[in-house]
């Protein structure tokens, strides 16, 4: 496998998707993953020299919505999915210095 697939990895990845896994949860996660990297692999070694990379299996075309004028989610049910509020908006953390600073 091109990527090694470890304990650390895995927590790191869980913890960058907010993930909060036991640890039978990321030792079973750590099997998925190599599965899934080998079965890429098998993709990779697929021979496509031949193959249009723009065909479709099936004749589509882009299909548009209408355009509908509906009411939106309630603001405090949209707040709900951030980890932190104040005053109706979503606090974030600065990821801009102010002018003079290093970043």
């Amino acid at each position: 496998m091109s990527i090694e697939i470890t304990p650390a990895l895995v927590a790191q990845i869980a913890q960058l998707s907010r993930l909060d896994l036991s640890e039978d949860e990321l030792a079973e996660m750590n099997g998925h993953f190599e599965k899934v990297l080998k079965f890429v692999e098998s993709l990779d070694r697929l021979d496509t020299d031949d193959v249009d990379p723009s065909i479709f299996v099936r004749d589509v075309s882009n299909v548009m919505a209408r355009d509908e004028l509906r009411p939106s989610l309630p603001v405090e049910e949209i707040l709900r999915n951030g980890p932190q509020t104040d005053d109706g908006f979503f606090l974030v953390p600065r990821i801009i210095a102010e002018a003079g600073e290093s970043a």
